[in-house]
């Protein structure tokens, strides 16, 4: 008879796979019961905080269990009672931690015990290891009540046990407990619905169940547990902090909104929510999408989109994945710019708001000059600089620009809008006479374009508002008439997926250098980089979206990374929208460069100096008499100007700090210094498909091409998973003078002699 059900039970479950049994936590080789219960190796292999609760009834035996785990701590709380005198009640602590990747997990548990059989706590421990290698096999140890103390003298309990995974399709276990009774725990799926039938093999135990349970609402797994006599008796639900994507059950209309900045790290203020969208929510929500099989039909809303061309490219390779996968994907605007033409450059349709209009006037910004302004109220900015490119300094010290800025930024700006005219006119629908390409910049000469216009041109699909795309992408994809169709919006979200994968994971730390480089940045990047080689990271992905900024701060985190390097840790700097000056000067401190084809990069060279005040305090009738040890002790003070002696002495450091950086370029491209200084130093920026080609970084591409590199770099195995260790999260500063809307800021900061490695805000004004 038993065999019988056997037979007929594995039937049933033939065609399924394996999932994760919330509650069945006699099987030490799994992940059962948050590893609260059961082994509490499986506490941290589960990776994701959560709560259980059970219950069970059979043979008279009444069980309540309840529980909670945080990553790598957990407590529970258990009751068993008869009414004949039975009555239990153990709390425990549980403790547990991977190792090797995650490839092995410790964990022990405290328990007290507490029966109505004898007076008084009976205390144990017990530990527990997990060891998984390889992404299908899984071996499990425990030992309750290793040791105790108190009144009554516990049993040590030994199990140990297997499971293997066959793919995706089928899983058995095994499980000896005391080296007597053994059983097996067969598991699949099956429509959503997830069964583990256990069955005794060897022993007293002649216990036969049968296990039902499901995900749903993306966070919770509820059981039911039927025992040999075909009743239900016990049941359990579970929580989990992480999202499982595969709790959906049917497809759906998945709204994305994209409408507010996208940024490389949210901007926050305080305690008041943030005002931009982290690009790495934005990534993670994009994993969730790739994972989850109900995001059949995705919709991203740019309304109100800000994101530079980096940003939108990086989101313009989601799209191509999720379509590679079998999703279908609409972009919905309400206004149409390059921008959000690069990010949807893949998306099956475009559409757009009736009143929109489109962007189309090409790359352009304004340099405002101060240098009349502090002319007629007395102040001087005394600026030296090395580099003849170096144009930051300009707006302070001249009333035009050079006609080496002026070329270097007009050449810069001809390559990025070459790149973006390219990239939009592959998605356009040929239509001869004209080109594609003839008919963009045929638009490019109309200040203002429709939204009928844009649609006329080929760039979009059709206009209609946003809550009518659902019944648009229904009518256009499946000939489905559905007026009353909605859509369910998924917003960008850190919340981590819930990874049943047993394969090992690497992790590789990820530091943004963001904004500009200040003394603030410097210590928290360097303090950073000091805690790495004991962090357990195995490679540090450096992602870069900065002009620049204190040639000093520079400096020392180019140092720190130098340190890392030393002791063979390996680095890739992953350059977003911008790298240029000291920005660039810290990605040479990585063992590769990688950019985007769009970003700026270089602008190698250095300015410094101070404000000069005294004309402004004459008029002001103020006068400041100096006390000194020494001739230059004042050097400093913006009551005077510098003498030729400490001009001189100023430009001989500038002229040194340049050779250092020429030679750090040098030393990282494999360029012999000369040639970077005659033909990309001097403060040059270039677009980044001009870089590759001059070797100034190695490869192009986004952020997954950096990872691949540190894959290689850190001999990280395709079948390895990386887990990114987020050190810094947030915005930082902007430096007074690198933008026009500081001046005030920018007067006082300038009370000190400065030495800056940054590049001006080029693209501040641009419609991009």
């Amino acid at each position: 008879m038993m065999m019988k059900r056997l037979i007929i039970a594995l039937e049933a479950l033939s065609i399924s796979a394996f999932a994760y049994l919330p509650g069945e936590s006699g099987f030490v080789s799994l992940d059962g019961a948050h590893g609260v219960f059961g082994n509490p190796a499986g506490l941290s292999a589960l990776d994701s905080r959560g709560a259980l609760a059970s219950y069970s009834y059979d043979d008279g035996i009444t069980e309540f269990r309840a529980g909670g785990n945080l990553d790598r701590f957990g407590a529970g709380f258990e009751y068993r009672f008869d009414g004949k005198g039975m009555d239990e009640s153990r709390w425990n602590l549980t403790h547990s931690f991977p190792l090797f990747d995650r490839s092995v997990f410790w964990g022990q548990r405290l328990t007290a015990f507490r029966s109505a059989d004898f007076k008084g706590t009976e205390w144990t421990y017990s530990p527990g290891i997990l060891i998984r290698p390889l992404r299908m096999l899984s071996l499990g140890y425990s030992c309750d009540n290793l040791l105790y103390v108190g009144p009554s003298s516990m049993e040590r309990v030994h199990n140990a046990g297997a499971t293997l995974r066959l793919g995706d399709v089928f899983g058995v276990s095994y499980n000896v407990e005391n080296w007597k009774e053994q059983r097996l725990l067969f598991e699949l799926d099956l429509y959503g619905i997830r069964f583990g039938f256990k069955m005794p093999i060897h022993g007293d135990d002649d216990e036969y169940t049968l296990t039902l349970s499901s995900s749903f609402g993306g966070h919770f797994d509820a059981s039911l547990k039927v025992y040999d006599d075909f009743l239900p008796k016990g049941g359990s639900i579970g929580f989990h902090q992480s999202r499982n994507p595969r709790a959906s059950r049917a497809s759906q209309i998945v709204r994305v909104p994209l409408n507010m900045d996208v940024t490389e790290v949210e901007k926050k203020f305080l305690f008041f929510p943030p005002t931009s969208i982290g690009l790495m929510k934005v990534r993670n929500l994009f994993e969730h999408l790739l994972r989850d099989p109900a995001a059949g039909l995705v919709v991203l809303d740019f309304s109100g989109y800000r994101g530079n061309l980096a940003i939108s490219e990086e989101i313009n390779r989601y799209v191509q994945k999720l379509k590679g996968r079998g999703s279908l994907v609409i972009a919905y605007m309400d206004d149409v710019r390059p921008a959000e033409l690069l990010a949807a450059s893949n998306v099956n349709r475009i559409v757009v708001e009736p009143s929109a209009h489109f962007t189309w006037l090409g790359l352009g910004g304004g340099i405002t000059f101060y240098k009349g302004l502090f002319d007629k109220i007395g102040v001087k900015v005394e600026f030296l600089r090395h580099g003849a490119y170096k144009s930051a300094v300009e707006p302070y010290t001249k009333d035009s620009m050079s006609v080496e800025a002026r070329e270097n930024v007009e050449t810069l700006y001809r390559d990025i809008w070459e790149s973006v005219r390219m990239h939009v006119a592959q998605r356009m629908k040929p239509e001869p006479p004209h080109s594609n390409l003839e008919r963009l910049d045929s638009l490019a000469q109309k200040p203002v374009i429709t939204a009928i216009g844009a649609k006329k041109a080929g760039l979009v699909d059709t206009l209609l508002y946003i809550d009518q795309v659902p019944s648009y992408a229904l009518k256009t994809f499946f000939d489905i008439d559905a007026p009353q169709a909605h859509f369910r919006t998924w917003s960008p979200t850190d919340t981590k997926i819930f990874d049943e994968s047993w394969s090992r994971r690497a992790k590789v730390a990820l530091l943004n250098i963001n904004g500009t480089i200040d003394s603030r940045m410097e210590n928290a990047v360097v303090e950073s980089l000091r805690s790495l080689p004991s962090s357990g990271a195995k490679a540090l992905l450096l992602r870069i979206s900065s002009p620049g900024g204190s040639a000093i701060a520079s400096d020392k985190i180019w140092g720190a990374l130098k340190s890392l390097s030393k002791r063979e840790f390996p680095i890739v700097a992953s350059i977003g929208n911008i790298g240029t000056s000291g920005a660039y000067y810290i990605a040479c401190g990585a063992d590769k460069i990688i950019a985007e084809p769009f970003s700026i990069v270089g602008s190698i060279g250095i300015y410094g100096g101070k404000i000069d005040a005294s004309g402004l305090m004459s008029k002001l009738g103020l006068k400041n008499e100096a006390i000194k040890t020494n001739d230059y002790a004042d050097a400093q003070s913006f009551a005077r100007p510098w003498t030729d002696v400490e001009k001189a002495a100023l430009q001989e450091y500038m002229d040194d700090f340049y050779d250092r950086f020429t030679g750090i370029v040098s030393h990282a491209t494999g360029i012999p210094q000369a040639v970077v200084d005659t033909a990309y130093g001097g403060g040059r920026v270039m677009v980044g498909w001009k870089a590759k080609e001059a070797g100034l970084v190695q490869g192009l591409g986004g952020f997954d091409t950096a990872l691949d590199e540190v894959r290689k770099l850190a001999n990280i195995s395709k079948s390895t998973e990386i887990e990114l260790m987020q050190l810094n999260t947030e915005d930082s500063f902007v430096v007074p003078f690198a933008d026009s809307k500081s001046l005030g800021d920018f007067i006082r900061e300038m009370e000190r002699t400065q030495f800056w490695a940054i590049e001006p805000r080029l693209m501040d004004n641009s419609e991009f």
